[in-house]
């Protein structure tokens, strides 16, 4: 089976098209599948629209975070929730297409313990490219991340790897950090890169920054940071609605 986990945020306009995708894709590859959403304290109507889908769809589980947490702890708490053999994620924004679900998958078959589905070509703003220069540096420098593996969003893991993930106690989690602490086996894929059809990317430097300082704090061995490591719960939940 795969377990398919969605981050939701203020998502209204996009996240019954985006599941619809998604099972219609699982149909017409006779896959077993489960939908994990995780509403990340979205301010508009995003967990009224998951409660309807839950009532229509049988494999599909929603959870409601009482406060926002962030995207990775989101994911995280949706990676728990999972039956999976194996573990997708995807935004809920439709820039990845639940049909390249399909090329991820048949890409972890050759041997990898997790694949991320690298675009075709991609546009950025000029600080989105200094922010994937200096995430590689710190990739790089900090975990290992081999040279010739690029890290997204949009990946699939064996269930190997995320038992490992979700065992992380940490308060501030990375996917991608957590991931290379426990495996270098980690293979790419060209998948299609599409536009926003609603909204905007809220990506800014002062993210940027906070995730440079985060990774340092949480996954660098420098014990300078320790002092700083906060000790709150990953996430609160306020309501979980499990598949029928």
């Amino acid at each position: 089976m795969i377990s398919i986990i969605i981050p939701v945020y203020n998502s209204e306009k996009t996240i019954s098209l985006v599941c619809e995708k998604i099972i219609k894709t699982m149909i017409d590859n006779n896959m077993d599948y489960e939908i994990i959403l995780v509403d990340d304290y979205s301010i508009d109507s995003s967990y009224e629209i998951m409660k309807d889908l839950y009532k229509k769809h049988n494999h599909m589980t929603c959870i409601k975070l009482k406060q926002n947490c962030g995207q990775q702890n989101a994911l995280l708490c949706g990676l728990r929730y999972g039956h999976g053999d194996c573990y997708v994620t995807i935004d809920d924004d439709l820039q990845n297409m639940p049909k390249d679900i399909m090329i991820l998958f048949n890409e972890l078959k050759k041997g990898f313990d997790v694949v991320y589905g690298i675009p075709d070509s991609t546009v950025h703003k000029d600080y989105r490219g200094i922010g994937t220069m200096l995430k590689e540096f710190m990739f790089s420098t900090i975990l290992h991340k081999p040279k010739n593996i690029k890290l997204t969003s949009f990946r699939i893991m064996k269930k190997s790897i995320v038992q490992m993930i979700i065992r992380e106690k940490l308060s501030y989690v990375y996917l991608s950090a957590s991931i290379l602490k426990y495996t270098k086996n980690i293979g790419n894929v060209h998948v299609p890169y599409y536009n926003r059809i609603y909204g905007k990317s809220n990506y800014n430097f002062r993210k940027l920054y906070k995730l440079f300082i985060n990774i340092l704090i949480y996954y660098s061995n420098i014990h300078l940071f320790n002092k700083r490591k906060k000790n709150t719960p990953q996430y609160v939940i306020e309501e979980v609605l499990k598949a029928h």
